[in-house]
């Protein structure tokens, strides 16, 4: 059982920066009893759940895997970094901060750092059947969450990897990833094909 609170970048609730110095960004609370224990930060929650789960996680067994997961998964945020910053950031927040139009030398610088990381995660899903390797992990949910946002807006060139938009297809139809599809953030519409399976 848990709650949802919502806390957008743009308006971030008040209770997010009471939690730890510095904190900002997503958080987890977990209670337990009369313990509670905070996690801040995509990653710090991700690693959280897999360590205070019932063993079965998104991190494979074996070491070596387990590396290569966290590898990818990393390489993923860090390489999709400066098309967050310069796309998403500009569609989203500048948006709302200026009550106007995304500036367009931002998108174009946005688009470019997209296509030039797309490259080496459609090497991996055409080599692999996950970004990591034979299964499911990390690396793939949170590349999988990333191009969703890119793909919300369509800016995504999917003629241009092929493969990538098999592997992504898959993810779609996962149970677990299709309620974030039906999410729509307020004043805009996703593109048309944004919450089809098969695109």
């Amino acid at each position: 059982m848990f709650e949802l609170i919502l806390s957008p970048p743009w308006q971030m609730h008040p209770d997010v920066t009471r939690l730890a110095p510095g904190a900002n960004g997503v958080a987890l609370v977990h209670r337990s009893n009369d313990a509670r224990y905070t996690a801040i930060g995509g990653q710090a929650i991700c690693e959280y759940l897999e360590e205070a789960g019932d063993g079965v996680g998104l991190l494979p067994r074996m070491l070596e895997d387990r590396a290569e997961a966290r590898r990818i998964w990393r390489h993923s945020e860090d390489n999709l970094k400066e098309a967050v910053d310069y796309l998403l950031f500009e569609r989203v927040i500048m948006a709302r901060k200026r009550s106007h139009t995304p500036n367009s030398s931002a998108l174009r610088r946005g688009a470019h750092a997209l296509r030039g990381s797309l490259t080496f995660f459609n090497y991996l899903a055409e080599t692999r059947p996950f970004m990591a390797g034979r299964t499911l992990t990390l690396a793939d949910l949170s590349l999988a969450a990333t191009l969703s946002c890119f793909d919300y807006f369509n800016d995504v060139p999917w003629d241009l990897v092929p493969d990538l938009r098999n592997w992504y297809s898959r993810m779609k139809s996962r149970p677990s990833f299709r309620p974030l599809l039906k999410d729509e953030i307020d004043g805009t519409r996703p593109a048309k094909h944004y919450a089809n399976l098969d695109f």
